[in-house]
């Protein structure tokens, strides 16, 4: 059985959300924006480069689902496919980062901000419990016990 498509699984994902455009990276590759914000990129089939706030990028290189990315930059995450089951992986993090960008765009429209906090601290927390799943999947995928 051939490996699922990372192109074809990332844009099956993205593109079914309200606002996700795709494009042609200055790298080349395809980039997909929600808005102004870069919700990551792929370079082909085998590499997916995300953003994300340095202490979710922390987290989760430490669970070992990604490597650091684009050299001193404290944002960026890398994922290459190795396997069928990357794939996916690399779709869960896109999901990810268009939750958070989207997220954050709602907070940028917000013009209470008293409603504007406590909503962010309901969406840190929600973060915090995916982040959470999301690095104890990628130990047990990998036989960490740490």
């Amino acid at each position: 059985m051939d490996a699922p498509s990372l192109t074809a699984a990332v844009r099956r994902e993205l593109l079914a959300y309200p606002g996700v455009t795709e494009g042609a990276h200055r790298f080349g590759g395809i980039v997909f924006h929600l808005g102004r914000r870069e919700l990551g990129h792929l370079h082909g089939e085998t590499v997916a480069d995300l953003p994300f706030p340095p202490h979710i990028r922390d987290e989760l290189i430490a669970g070992g689902r990604v490597s650091a990315g684009h050299g001193a930059s404290d944002r960026w995450v890398s994922r290459r496919v190795e396997a069928p089951e990357d794939v996916e992986q690399i779709v869960a993090l896109f999901r990810l980062s268009y939750e958070h960008a989207a997220a954050a765009a709602l907070e940028d429209e917000d013009e209470d901000e008293a409603a504007a906090a406590e909503a962010a601290q309901e969406r840190s927390a929600t973060w915090r419990e995916r982040l959470a799943r999301m690095v104890q999947r990628g130990r047990r995928a990998s036989g960490s016990s740490s």
